[in-house]
């Protein structure tokens, strides 16, 4: 018990660097451990994936090689029975020489279909000493008799359990009629043989393969091999090393070394062909995105604990510096009186932070009012410095108009253009009046975009599509829709040859009016809009602000949220900017309603 409080004494007096880096051990330490029981759990998992694909192909591919030959055994089987081929081999002696071709014609008919049957057919003979003539599909001529091939496909093969027959490194499935066993071991009437396409099965093999690894298809009684990797060496080392072993007779997977590298072996046995399918992929192949992962995972691990430091002595000096000018300053009030005390048991700079505190409560009505009284005058102040920074952009574009309209004796539209820049020049020097009716403001926008379409004659069509009904009396700020349409103009349009449009809409809902400009400058993006809105909600005190920050800080200042503008991309790939005015009842919306 002693013990206990003891450490919790001194934990309670360490400094706040100590205390953080523990934090962040405890903290770090559980997840650590975490991620390392997740890559060992990986590692077993995807071993055990891996494993489980190779035995579904090798299921899957011996099954397949199973069902087509035994299709295979059974059409050599009725093909036995084919009459021209009993014709030919047992009495051939009665037949005129043309019923005697019109027969082989039509026997190598029916062994061209046989051989397309199946994709791991070669060539389908059918050996007939009777004519002393082999009968192929591939042939296009009838070949001569090869008496050492008959001989030596002829012998007794059982069909149903060892098939292949191993010839001059070519493999064979051959029926003779009689059975030898039946036949007293005499020359039999003739010989049916299929031999197997070795390119086929091997291409089929590599199908099944990946990753560097590879399949070996092999006879257990006849000693042929089938290989279906880049390497076949690899497959016969393999094959040679499995049939050295004992107990491998089963689907599991299992490991074995070639060559100082180890694979992942898979072998499946077929009683139907007497035949087996080792499957085999690199072990480095299986565990290179998991050696991937822990190499990430020392990185990680080492970054964490660098981290965890930096940002722990990172911690300890923003968080101490300010402290000791904190306390610095409220030793300066330590003079006052308070009503209630903050208690804090640990002896570390917090501490000394909460007696000084104490020491300011008694002070916080006076500063709380000097605290109002000075945002209210700082929001005051810039209020007008907003309004102030608002100018006319184009004084001397109209001055080259009107010039040019003097030059051309244009004098209607001289005397049309004039009357528009009286009232916007009117309109701006009312330096007075902070606040107008939205109808006036309106008139004002209406004006500029006369003037605009004076100046961008046959480039740019305005429209201003007018006020809700009911609207006009509101009261806003002075000059809030020209810097949004002094944007669309200069930053729009300016580079529009032909085909622009700028558009004034407004709308109201129960809860605000929306009053939108949009332009098709078409080189808005979504990139630049979203910079446009961090640039609005910036809280930056700059100096020169630009037309959409001014109007966006302005109707904060007047209206608050959810006041301000509103950016986007229009429908002409322009910006679209809708300024937003929440309503009250104070604003004057709906003068005949019922306020109590």
């Amino acid at each position: 018990m002693k013990t206990s409080r003891l450490w919790l004494s001194r934990l309670r007096s360490l400094q706040i660097l100590p205390k953080v880096v523990l934090t962040f051990l405890l903290v770090l330490s559980p997840l650590y451990a975490i991620g390392l029981k997740m890559n060992e759990y990986g590692s077993t998992n995807v071993k055990n994936e891996i494993a489980n694909s190779l035995t579904s192909r090798v299921n899957l591919y011996m099954d397949m090689l199973d069902a087509d030959f035994d299709r295979t055994i059974r059409l050599l089987q009725e093909y036995v029975n084919d009459e021209d081929l009993l014709k030919l081999s047992s009495s051939s002696e009665i037949m005129s020489d043309i019923e005697k071709t019109q027969a082989i014609l039509r026997l190598k008919n029916r062994l061209d279909l046989f051989k397309n049957s199946s994709q791991f057919i070669e060539n389908v003979s059918a050996y007939i000493p009777a004519i002393d003539r082999t009968v192929s599909a591939n042939a296009n001529v009838i070949a001569a008799f090869d008496r050492t091939e008959f001989q030596a496909l002829a012998r007794a093969v059982n069909l149903f359990e060892a098939p292949f027959q191993l010839w001059q490194n070519r493999i064979f499935i051959s029926v003779s009629y009689p059975d030898a066993i039946l036949n007293g071991y005499r020359q039999p009437l003739f010989l049916l043989s299929v031999e197997v396409s070795r390119q086929a099965m091997a291409a089929k093999l590599s199908q099944y393969t990946n990753g560097g690894g590879g399949a070996v298809l092999a006879g257990n009684r006849e000693h042929w091999v089938v290989a279906g990797s880049a390497d076949g060496t690899i497959g016969d080392d393999i094959l040679s090393r499995l049939g050295q072993s004992d107990g491998t007779g089963g689907e599991e997977a299992w490991t074995v070394t070639i060559r100082s590298e180890e694979y992942m072996v898979v072998q499946k046995q077929s009683t139907r062909l007497d035949t087996r399918l080792i499957m085999f992929v690199p072990l480095q192949n299986v565990y290179k995105p998991l050696q991937n992962f822990q190499a990430w995972l020392l990185v990680l691990s080492v970054a964490s604990v660098l981290i965890m430091l930096v940002f722990s002595y990172g911690i300890y000096r923003i968080i101490h510096r300010p402290l000791k000018a904190l306390v610095r300053a409220f030793r300066k009030v330590e003079q006052g009186n308070f009503n209630f005390a903050l208690d804090y048991s640990s002896n570390d700079e917090f501490g000394y932070l909460y007696k000084q505190f104490n020491a300011m409560i008694g002070r916080l009505n006076v500063l709380i009012h000097q605290v109002y009284e000075q945002q209210y005058r700082v929001r005051l102040a810039e209020l007008r410095h907003l309004q102030s920074q608002i100018n006319p952009h184009f004084l001397y574009n109209t001055y080259f108009i009107l010039y040019r309209m003097a030059q051309l004796r244009d004098h209607d539209n001289v005397v049309v253009f004039t009357k528009h820049l009286g009232d916007y020049f009117q309109y701006i020097a009312r330096d007075g009046m902070a606040e107008v009716p939205l109808e006036k403001e309106a008139s004002h926008v209406k004006n500029y975009m006369e003037i605009q379409s004076v100046r961008f004659a046959n480039r740019i069509v305005s429209r201003f599509d007018g006020l809700p009904e009911g609207c006009g009396d509101m009261m806003i700020p002075r000059l809030i829709l020209q810097p949004i349409l002094e944007n669309a103009y200069h930053h729009g349009l300016e580079q529009k040859a032909k085909d622009g449009w700028v558009h004034v809409t407004a709308r109201k809902t129960p809860e605000q009016l929306v009053i939108a400009v949009e332009d098709n400058g078409g080189s808005m993006t979504e990139e630049r809009a979203n910079e446009l809105r961090l640039m609005l909600r910036s809280s930056d005190d700059i100096t020169e602000s630009t037309g959409l920050v001014n109007v966006h800080r302005r109707l904060l200042i007047k209206f608050g949220e959810p006041g301000g503008l509103r950016l986007g991309v229009g429908s002409g790939q322009g910006l679209r900017v809708e300024l937003i005015i929440p309503l009250k009842e104070e604003q004057g919306l709906d003068k005949n309603a019922d306020r109590g």
